[in-house]
């Protein structure tokens, strides 16, 4: 401005360089959740997205009989909990059932007196949050199905809570031996011998050891 002051009429736009990152902070955080009960106890999954795609995951172990509407009505409760003592405010909530979200949403009407409780109580939470509950397929709420499998599974020992580790791993364990057993192969195969894999030192030099 200060070098073109009077000149040109551009147009000016709404979208400046520079401030996209400032936008995303005001986008709300994704909160998916999952529950399923398995024999007489039952598992809850929580994953919150950050709008620039940072993932955190909770499992809870629910150790005492439920069913898996319960469950979910668990893993919904606690997350929207979760939600609030972190400070995330309104949160866009998904999950893959359709009878808790039409219940809590009041497209649906609770039969079952047990869940009464639970509906008011979610109710309640997404109201002082905020929040927005949607449905959204199982396809894409993978990650807190998984949790929820875990946890449900997972034995603690009588402490109140443990801590899973989950490590990527591009390479098999065994890949160097893989390699070399497939160079063996490849030479027995191919009919060369020990004479014929030999290198002469002028080709070496085309090639850097890193």
């Amino acid at each position: 401005m200060a070098m073109f002051t009077g000149e040109g009429d551009d147009e000016i736009h709404d979208r400046v360089p520079g401030e996209v990152d400032t936008a995303d902070i005001d986008k709300p955080w994704t909160m998916f959740f999952d529950g399923s009960s398995y024999d007489i106890v039952g598992g809850a999954g929580v994953v919150f997205e950050a709008p620039q795609g940072e993932l955190l995951s909770y499992s809870f172990k629910l150790a005492f009989p439920c069913s898996n509407n319960v469950a979910e009505y668990e893993a919904l409760i606690l997350g929207l909990r979760m939600a609030k003592e972190i400070g995330f405010g309104g949160v866009e909530i998904k999950g893959d059932s359709r009878l808790v979200t039409n219940q809590v949403n009041g497209d649906f009407h609770v039969k079952e007196p047990h869940l009464a409780p639970y509906r008011a109580e979610a109710q309640n939470l997404i109201s002082q949050t905020g929040s927005t509950l949607d449905h959204t397929g199982r396809g894409k709420n993978k990650h807190a199905d998984a949790l929820e499998t875990l946890s449900s599974k997972i034995q603690l020992n009588d402490k109140e809570e443990g801590t899973v580790t989950v490590k990527r791993k591009e390479l098999p364990s065994t890949w160097k031996e893989d390699m070399a057993f497939e160079e063996a192969d490849l030479h027995r195969r191919s009919g060369k011998t020990e004479e014929d894999r030999v290198i002469h030192t002028r080709t070496l030099k085309q090639f850097v050891l890193i």
